[in-house]
């Protein structure tokens, strides 16, 4: 036994207590490190995401706001236009109520967000109203003393007028007036054509939105800064201009959308805000999210982070001062194992781990330690008695077999490097198990240089591979849950720019994509045409057989549109049952005959309801880049008036903006 132990005094000391502080402050200082970096990413991370969603709010409700603005503006224009000079006399009124009215009541009927349409003499008096109740010569009916009145009135340079916010007269609501003069054809001033603009809808689309408990949502003038609406409601501050606003600053020097971050003068919350103007009209909305709010879940995890690390520092701590201890304790160990033969056997008696010697020609145990017993449920007895192969699996004792034969061979032929071995083995255990070890063997040289004693240490790492296999595991799911989460991101990303009920684009991607087609059919010289569609009589499909088909019936012309459109063609349902087809590089008249052969097309179709089916027509505008203008707005305007042409020509049949009906 001291023949074979002997060889304990030749192994390496433990590491001294400098050697173990200088790791426990390298390893602290990297869990910190690594600890700072992740909790960094992920506030970076927490900010773009709410950048992200400020900037979409903002931007789907500039293209709502825009949307409703832009088509009023059109529909005020328009009535500017063919409204009869003779019928803007008080005086004539009663002979023209009935036709104009009427007419008022029919563009009134396509926005839900305005209390009516009206029409007023130069006398400041409502002449003609959308609404039933209204009735002309009523005092409160009168507006000669609103600004927007005398605006046009003073000013013959001026074709548009928007209010203050006002508490409306005749509604009795809070409205904000859209105006557009009526002069005659010396250019004198005869009335105006206008439209108060009901702001409780655009106050339930701001509320409606989530952004979270401290967000905000402000709809203001870019000219003047006054604040038309403010989600969450503060009426005070209706109408009111700010002061040396951050945001407000970056819209007055001409930017049409942004991200800004600042702190609120009015509540004092800091919040991240996106901007967008709203087209070429004086306003612009802002969406805000509040640091609070978007990083409240950064918060908890930087908290139990800071936690975690704390405890780890604490355990490290622990096992560097028991570390400390056992380098003490193995340092006593040593001294004792160095004077005596008995010394060295009470410490491989007492090791938690085996502590064996192996005979090399004969392949048997000549030692191993008490602790086997422990490990594999032998005596060390029994081991002993058995040879090599007896104590590993099949597979584990000939790869052990065969690499001692090798090793043997490298050490004589002077490789010192093939000395000492560590790897892992399966042993048999008695009960039949298997438990996995580490193996550290050292190869001791006789007298002569030959090896012939292998001294070795065997410890039980089933706890380690049991987590190494839990951490595999684990690494498995967390990247089947990440391909998950793409998989939902790329879904998203597809459905933020489709309509959910035809699978046409939606007008955001509409919007993007026309302001886009319009810059490059402009800088290559390129024809660009845009055909504005609606399902004649919708309404009345709706009312007759549900609003559930009615939603069939804008499916199948979804559906037939997908299938007979160019690649390159972008269709998009623009609203309710209207549909704009974007057609690039297609001029003009080619886009007439295919507007009419999508009419075709749509005629022919029959939609079946129980048991008989159900035919309907579409009406079509047509615009074109550049004939009928050079902006989106502009090309969209001109579809949308051909199409009201289109709509009041017969249906059902295709109109080009400026030409007579196809």
């Amino acid at each position: 036994m001291a023949e074979s132990l002997s060889g304990i005094r030749g192994l390496p000391g433990v590491w001294s207590q400098k050697r173990l502080i200088l790791v426990f402050v390298v390893a602290l200082f990297v869990v910190t490190g690594l600890l700072g970096f992740v909790l960094g990413e992920s506030y970076l991370a927490a900010e773009r995401q709410a950048e992200t969603n400020a900037r979409n709010i903002a931007g789907v409700l500039e293209a709502r706001l825009g949307s409703t603005v832009r088509r009023i503006h059109a529909d005020l224009e328009h009535l500017a236009v063919v409204l009869p000079r003779q019928a803007m006399s008080p005086d004539a009124a009663a002979s023209y109520k009935e036709s104009v009215s009427r007419e008022l009541v029919l563009y009134a009927a396509r926005f839900p967000e305005i209390v009516g349409y009206r029409v007023v003499a130069n006398t400041g008096e409502v002449i003609y109203a959308s609404e039933a109740s209204f009735q002309p010569g009523n005092v409160s009916g009168n507006t000669a003393d609103r600004d927007y009145f005398q605006a046009l009135k003073n000013d013959p340079a001026l074709s548009l007028v928007f209010s203050g916010v006002v508490n409306g007269r005749i509604s009795g609501r809070n409205i904000m007036i859209i105006a557009v003069p009526v002069r005659g054809h010396s250019g004198e001033f005869l009335g105006l054509v206008m439209a108060p603009l009901d702001l409780r809808h655009f106050q339930q689309l701001f509320d409606a939105v989530d952004l979270g408990p401290n967000g905000v949502i402000t709809f203001r003038r870019s000219d003047d800064a006054r604040l038309v609406l403010r989600r969450p409601i503060r009426p005070d501050t209706i109408n009111q201009k700010v002061q040396n606003n951050p945001l407000h600053l970056r819209v007055e020097s001409g930017d049409p959308a942004g991200i800004i971050r600042f702190r609120a003068a009015l509540d004092g919350v800091e919040r991240i805000y996106a901007y967008q103007r709203i087209g070429a009209y004086p306003f612009y909305v802002a969406a805000g999210v509040a640091t609070t709010d978007y990083l409240a879940a950064w918060y908890r995890t930087a908290a139990l982070a800071g936690a975690s690390a704390l405890l780890l520092a604490l355990l490290l701590l622990f096992a560097l001062l028991r570390v400390m201890r056992l380098e003490r304790e193995e340092a006593v160990n040593a001294q004792r194992l160095g004077d005596s033969e008995a010394r060295y056997r009470m410490l491989a008696d007492n090791s938690h781990d085996v502590i064996w010697t192996l005979d090399i020609p004969s392949l048997r145990f000549t030692y191993v330690s008490p602790s086997v017993e422990r490990l594999r449920g032998f005596t060390p007895e029994e081991v002993m008695a058995q040879p090599l192969e007896a104590s590993l699996v099949p597979e584990s004792a000939a790869q052990v077999v065969g690499e001692i034969a090798q090793r043997v061979k490298r050490i004589i032929g002077g490789e010192a490097a093939a000395r000492v071995v560590t790897g892992e083995l399966d042993q048999v255990c008695k009960n039949g198990g298997v438990v996995a070890t580490e193996v550290v063997s050292s190869y001791l040289l006789d007298a002569d240089g030959v090896p012939r004693t292998i001294l070795g240490i065997a410890r039980d790492i089933g706890a380690r591979k049991a987590a190494e296999q839990a951490l595999r595991d684990t690494n498995q799911r967390l990247h089947a849950q990440i391909d998950e989460i793409e998989r939902l991101q790329s879904a998203l990303q597809e459905q933020a720019v489709r309509d959910g009920l035809t699978g046409l684009y939606n007008r955001r991607y509409l919007d993007e994509t026309l302001e886009r087609e319009v810059s490059r059919a402009r800088r290559e010289g390129h024809p660009l045409s845009l055909v504005m569609l609606d399902i004649d009589y919708f309404k009345r499909v709706n009312d007759t057989y549900g609003h559930q088909f009615g939603d069939e019936i804008l499916k199948a012309l979804g559906a037939a549109l997908l299938l007979n459109v160019r690649a390159e063609d972008v269709a998009c349902r623009f609203g309710g049952e209207e549909f704009l087809i974007l057609l690039p590089n297609m001029p003009l008249e080619a886009a007439r005959g295919r507007a009419e052969s999508w009419r075709q097309l749509v005629e022919a179709l029959a939609i079946a309801h129980g048991e008989f089916t159900v035919n309907f027509t579409i009406s079509l505008g047509v615009s074109a880049y550049p004939e009928h203008g050079k902006t989106p707005d502009d090309l969209t305007r001109c579809a949308d008036q051909a199409l009201y042409r289109a709509k009041h020509s017969g249906r059902n049949c295709v109109v080009v903006f400026g030409s007579e009906v196809a």
